[in-house]
């Protein structure tokens, strides 16, 4: 949510609230020279290495990686938002709260949504235990063998048959159709005569957020009507790619395990919960996504997804690939055997059998090198072994994971991985992985400048000249401008590196070596870590200058260092597109080489009239120079 508060806000909660105080009524600090350090709260540990610096006002883990603000940590410990971050502080400090006009009307809209929602559970939790209307809906969970402490637990309800119950109660309780249309509870006619209810005659599933409030519903019909489930619609708080059902009952229990289940129903949750296995949240009619890992992550480093057949499994391999490749948490696979779902299986042979199923998941390589051999009958011969090989490092080098990320340094994790799990020599592995990667390099080649690199080795240098940017610009923010110029935006390729070079371009109030007032406004997580990593690295450099030396420091050659890689590694492509220019002859509709070399020398005759960047140490020395003179 960002814009909710302005920087002036931001600046005044944060000064209100020392890190090293807000931290310690966590849990105790023991002081180190200058910082404090403790066991890390985040992850498993033995030696301390979570720091708290009162002197930069951030926090840092060495062992886990994450760091930030006084907002960031407060996030990440109560897994909250931003925004509820920064209210929990203001209160803590006596602040009153003043949002944007704009931000206090959306806001204010978001909470009479949930108001509304809130209402409406209330309305279905009546439904079902109104004496004679909420008949169907007990006997239909009783039947599914639910209990009233589970029925209680997950908030279930139910809608008795009827065209307008909710729009008639919304009615009495001044809820207009406006605001029933806009939770998703209701739907307009086709003949644009008014409206019905969405939910009717279905047993009701409340979806709520991590902080258990409801921000949609699921609905299950009685018999076997289709369509069997009804989920609400797309809202400003409700969205299938985000939300997973029952986060807020399994999440103690994802904690104290730092595992998380994902099922794919309803019951799929509730039976296995009921019956004590309470790590399991299900995804609302759609795969598992790169939002729902990042949701899980604040509380589990494994993730196991779970199928109720092998083609389910076989269809989700390639996914759960891309998923351990995208994210800093490991993905395991389980299939339930017999055919059937969590929910059966944990019926017939209780909470124990379904654990051991869940004992039993295989890592996400190992399951899909698994599938490979099966298809390639790969088992014993060695020739098909070796395809199974290929066609399992050409599924990894498809994988949209690696397609911002420098090739050479996701190498080692991947191949590490796959050398430990899938039992292949790890030389094996590299040199199948640098056969199939070259000619996958040359054929992404293309001729637009900064955009398609000629090869993997270009990729892996573009990430290194963005590191070293933004590891000084993060020192030194106020060169950002005259960096802009030279590098805009979109020469930035790495998501994470260009959205830290757009937070240092919107942060007008962070200074030099204020990394505090840098990543105060970033709600991610991973963004704010990453500012302090590389901000880590670039006060390093600056411990080992010579204080009698006044030129130029670490930061600045870094500095300069990056805008030469930058303007290299463009100036090569450039050659590149000469080059096949030069090997490509004119064809009807096909590339002209004589418009192409034109377009080179024009390129290259701009490039010589750019005036080379100076940093502002240097402008105001050389403009002393010119002052003498």
């Amino acid at each position: 949510m960002p814009g909710l508060f302005s920087n002036d806000i931001l600046d005044e909660v944060a000064r209100a609230n020392d890190i090293v105080e807000v931290v310690s009524g966590y849990f105790p600090l023991k002081r180190a020279g200058k910082d404090y350090v403790a066991l890390c709260p985040f992850h498993a540990e033995k030696t301390p290495s979570f720091t708290v610096s009162p002197a930069k006002q951030i926090f840092k883990c060495f062992g886990c990686g994450r760091g930030g603000s006084v907002f960031n940590f407060v996030m990440a410990k109560e897994s909250i938002t931003f925004p509820e971050a920064v209210r929990i502080l203001a209160e803590r400090a006596g602040i009153e709260l003043r949002e944007d006009p704009d931000a206090r009307r959306k806001t204010q809209g978001r909470r009479r949504l949930r108001d509304v929602l809130t209402w409406a559970q209330e309305r279905f939790q009546a439904g079902l235990a109104h004496p004679t209307l909420g008949t169907p809906g007990r006997e239909y969970l009783k039947q599914r063998g639910l209990a009233d402490e589970t029925i209680k637990a997950f908030g279930l309800g139910f809608a008795p048959e009827g065209w307008d119950n909710l729009i008639r109660a919304g009615a009495r309780d001044g809820i207009g159709l406006d605001m029933l249309e806009q939770a998703g509870l209701v739907i307009p006619r086709n003949d644009g005569t008014g409206y019905y209810d969405r939910f009717r005659g279905r047993a009701i599933f409340p979806i709520f957020d991590a902080l258990n409030r409801p921000i949609g519903f699921g609905g299950r019909v009685l018999g076997d009507e289709e369509p069997k489930y009804l989920n609400s619609p797309e809202t400003p708080l409700f969205h299938k790619k985000e939300a997973l059902y029952g986060l807020p009952q399994a999440r103690e229990a994802i904690e104290a395990d730092r595992r998380a289940v994902v099922v794919e129903g309803y019951f799929d949750v509730i039976t296995p919960w009921q019956s004590g296995v309470r790590t399991c949240v299900a995804t609302l009619g759609t795969a598992l996504t790169d939002d729902h890992i990042q949701a899980l992550k604040r509380y589990a480093d494994e993730v196991v997804v779970v199928f109720d057949s092998d083609l389910a499994g076989r269809r989700a391999a390639d996914r759960a690939m891309e998923l351990f490749l995208a994210h800093d948490v490991r993905i395991l696979v389980a299939v339930v055997p017999e055919g059937k779902d969590p929910c059966d299986f944990c019926t017939l042979h209780g909470a124990d059998g379904f654990r051991q199923c869940l004992a039993g998941a295989a890592d996400a390589f190992k399951y899909k090198w698994d599938l490979v051999q099966q298809d390639l009958d790969a088992a014993t011969n060695p020739a098909a072994r070796e395809r199974a090989l290929r066609a399992m490092l050409e599924s990894v080098l498809k994988a949209p994971a690696l397609a911002q990320q420098d090739l050479r340094l996701q190498r080692d994790l991947i191949l590490g991985h796959m050398s430990r799990t899938l039992g292949i020599p790890e030389a094996t592995l590299r040199a199948e992985f640098r056969r199939l990667r070259r000619p996958a390099g040359r054929s992404a080649a293309g001729t637009e400048v900064g955009r398609n690199l000629p090869d993997a080795a270009h990729r892996g240098r573009q990430w290194v000249a963005e590191r070293k940017l933004l590891t000084a610009l993060v020192c030194r923010p106020s060169a950002i401008e005259d960096v802009l110029d030279r590098v805009p935006p979109e020469r930035i390729e790495t998501p994470a590196f260009r959205r830290l070079y757009e937070a240092i371009r919107s942060s007008p109030s962070a200074g030099d070596a204020d990394v505090a007032g840098l990543v105060r406004g970033m709600e991610d997580p991973a963004d704010a870590s990453l500012a302090v990593e590389l901000f880590e690295q670039g006060q390093a450099m600056e411990t080992v200058r010579n204080p009698a030396d006044t030129g130029p420091g670490p930061i600045e050659h870094l500095l300069e260092e990056a805008l030469r890689d930058f303007k290299k590694i463009e100036e090569e492509a450039l050659l590149e597109a000469r080059r096949q220019a030069r090997g490509q002859a004119p064809t009807q509709g096909g590339a002209d080489p004589n418009k192409a070399l034109k377009e080179f020398a024009e390129a290259r005759g701009n490039e010589a009239k750019k005036q080379a960047f100076t940093t502002p140490a240097a402008r105001k020395r050389m403009s002393g120079d010119s002052g003498q003179a």
